[in-house]
């Protein structure tokens, strides 16, 4: 049975920072990296990287910007604002405060922070497409914007050659009848959280006065402060998880992999994205990509995604798409939609 209400995405609007770091760049600046041969792994051959007095919440507002731009009467009609990011720009109040005063929205509006990496999208869109089910909100506008670089250290080739810093304002309305969120799946496995984490910095282990030692791994150097990757294990729990929560979310909704016309996933890596098509056996023109020239954007990869994939003239409305994110803590989360 449908619920009373559904869910749709009404408008989005992203914002990537000019500034850019190429791989002819960083392969100058570290030639013992060998910069092409990891870029066929990683797939990235740009990152658009924040100034250095650029945050999350920036780029966020930036984003937001340009969709009330485009629709000036949203922030009177607006039931709550959700802000998906790792890297907020103080540690109280949220970034969704923050960005509800920067933009005057009415004090009706909610705003609730989401601490989320590269499921946080699809995570938000279940929990927003939820409350408008419930009705308990019409019009949820969902924020997903991610400062990586901000954590990343500059002699760590692992993270350093991948992320790339972005933002995307995504509107989700009430279903029209045609367009509607049609189901969805979320999963976590908290007992493999190292695998992707920052181990300090915070309440655990404060980021003390005196500088932080730069640790050896491998070619890599950081600080406990500073992103830990263990691409390895990433790749393994990818693999393992999402091509089973993908067909077990169709089935359950009577459908195949072949009923979907688009598949959008978080733009993770080359090596991630190439293993998962070829184990769902996609082509690439239900697999639209721009990790090349983005970089994988956290939080707000898939908004990016798409958005480019409908500017393109790729997807259109009344397709079905599945749109599926997989990250940090370990978590996934996937949302069925017709568009």
């Amino acid at each position: 049975m449908n619920p009373p209400f559904q869910a749709r995405i009404g408008a989005l609007a992203v914002h990537l920072p000019p500034r850019r770091e190429t791989n002819a760049e960083l392969h100058a600046q570290f030639p013992g990296w060998n910069v092409p041969e990891a870029a066929k792994h990683t797939g990235v051959e740009l990152r658009h990287l924040a100034g250095p007095d650029e945050t999350a919440l920036d780029l966020a507002e930036s984003a937001c910007r340009k969709l009330l731009d485009a629709q000036p009467e949203l922030p009177g009609s607006l039931d709550l604002l959700l802000f998906c990011t790792q890297t907020p720009d103080q540690r109280l109040p949220g970034n969704a405060c923050l960005l509800h005063g920067r933009l005057g929205l009415p004090t009706s509006v909610g705003a609730l922070d989401l601490n989320l990496a590269c499921s946080g999208f699809t995570y938000s869109l279940i929990l927003a497409s939820s409350l408008i089910a419930s009705g308990a909100a019409r019009r949820v506008l969902i924020v997903t914007a991610d400062t990586y670089s901000k954590l990343i250290s500059p002699q760590d080739r692992s993270t350093r050659l991948l992320f790339s810093d972005g933002a995307a304002a995504t509107l989700l309305t009430r279903s029209d009848g045609s367009s509607r969120v049609i189901g969805s799946a979320w999963g976590t496995d908290g007992s493999h959280g190292a695998a992707f984490c920052v181990p300090g910095g915070a309440a655990r282990l404060p980021t003390p006065s005196e500088p932080l030692e730069l640790v050896q791994d491998g070619p890599n150097r950081r600080t406990r402060d500073q992103i830990h990757m263990n691409g390895k294990a990433m790749l393994a729990f990818t693999y393992a998880q999402v091509p089973p929560h993908l067909t077990g979310l169709l089935s359950a909704h009577g459908l195949t992999l072949a009923d979907v016309d688009h598949f959008l996933f978080h733009q993770a890596s080359g090596m991630v994205l190439g293993g998962l098509q070829a184990r769902l056996k996609l082509d690439d023109a239900r697999m639209p990509r721009n990790l090349a020239q983005t970089g994988n954007t956290v939080s707000a990869s898939i908004p990016i995604l798409l958005h480019g994939a409908l500017e393109a003239g790729q997807i259109e409305r009344g397709e079905t798409l599945l749109l599926c994110g997989f990250g940090a803590g370990l978590s996934w989360a996937s949302v069925l939609m017709i568009y």
